[in-house]
């Protein structure tokens, strides 16, 4: 496997848990425990079917509907968004865009441990600026965006998140393995995926949807078919499913964005990490050139219900904060 080398010292910018400690684990974490090891190994066991090629090429099919035929009001509400794909496949180098794994983090940097369980992040997803959206902004300076969480449950009743933002050439010799994952759950770290960006354009889900006129529209539309209107916005031609960076959030119900704890203002939705790739029942699941099979949860996550975790960052405040 190809691997890059990069020079210079490390700058990191980091935000979330606090980094060190020990480690305890109750009975009852340990049972977890035990039971997510055993469901992954089983999981391990069933991938082999499903291994995609690198040279893959993923394509999400066109909309049933160009909505902006019919309303041309939508136009100025389309975001860019990126489906990553994730599939299982041998791992990427450590600098790549990529799902768990080994990240591009500097050998000589402590891990990040979590304050509250005493147990170190375990990496969730590394993303390189020329991956991300058109016009998102990382933070000045950096190219690499990687996300990592604390794989226990906390107040928000599943993993917490931290973001680093750093420089790909500052990285001099990255760590040689990822780290311990013994006391974690397994629900919450990855199987390392090869990532395949995709560029969408979307537009926000029906909850979303503030602007007076264009809901009364839709809800007086009348598909061709017949379909229910609401129901086809929603689920066919609004906010993709899937692990996903920049665009627009899913919401069951009345959005809840969060606001920052620093400076109560409103985050800006950063990013999806999603159980279910496929957006089964609906025309998102993408095309899958060189794939056999597509598995809906390559990297074996049991996240939450719904089964997915939006991420959120504050870029008024200056060490950018993060939420879930």
């Amino acid at each position: 496997m190809n691997r890059r080398t990069f020079l210079a010292a490390s700058v990191v910018t980091v935000a979330g848990c606090g980094r060190r400690g020990g480690s305890g684990t109750s009975s009852a974490d340990a049972q977890r425990i035990a039971a997510d090891q055993a469901a992954r190994e089983r999981h391990l066991a069933a991938l082999g079917e499903f291994r995609v090629l690198p040279d893959a090429r993923f394509a999400t099919p066109p909309r049933p509907v160009n909505l902006r035929d019919v309303f041309p009001e939508v136009k100025p509400l389309q975001r860019q968004t990126v489906r990553l794909h994730p599939g299982f496949a041998d791992e990427p180098p450590p600098d790549a865009t990529k799902m768990g794994g080994r990240f591009w983090w500097p050998a000589d940097e402590p891990w990040s441990t979590c304050e509250t369980f005493h147990i170190p992040y375990v990496p969730v997803l590394q993303l390189r600026g020329d991956d991300a959206p058109a016009g998102m902004r990382f933070k000045p300076g950096t190219d690499l965006l990687q996300l990592l969480w604390s794989p226990r449950d906390h107040a928000t009743g599943g993993p917490k998140p931290l973001v680093v933002w750093r420089r790909l050439k500052d990285v001099r010799q990255p760590v040689a393995e990822p780290p311990d994952t013994s006391a974690a759950f397994l629900g919450y770290v990855p199987v390392p995926c090869r990532l395949f960006p995709e560029p969408v354009l979307e537009l926000p889900d029906w909850h979303t949807v503030t602007v007076t006129p264009l809901r009364a529209k839709v809800e007086a539309w009348t598909p061709t078919g017949g379909a229910n209107p609401v129901e086809l916005y929603q689920t066919e031609l609004s906010a993709a499913p899937g692990t996903k960076v920049g665009g627009y959030p899913r919401w069951l119900g009345t959005p809840a964005p969060p606001t920052c704890g620093t400076c109560k203002r409103g985050m800006d939705y950063l990013l999806t990490i999603d159980t279910d790739e496929l957006g089964r029942g609906n025309s998102w699941a993408a095309t899958a050139e060189g794939v056999k099979q597509r598995h809906p949860n390559p990297a074996g996550l049991t996240l939450p219900e719904p089964g997915n975790v939006h991420v959120y960052v504050c870029r008024r405040c200056e060490d950018w904060p993060v939420t879930a």
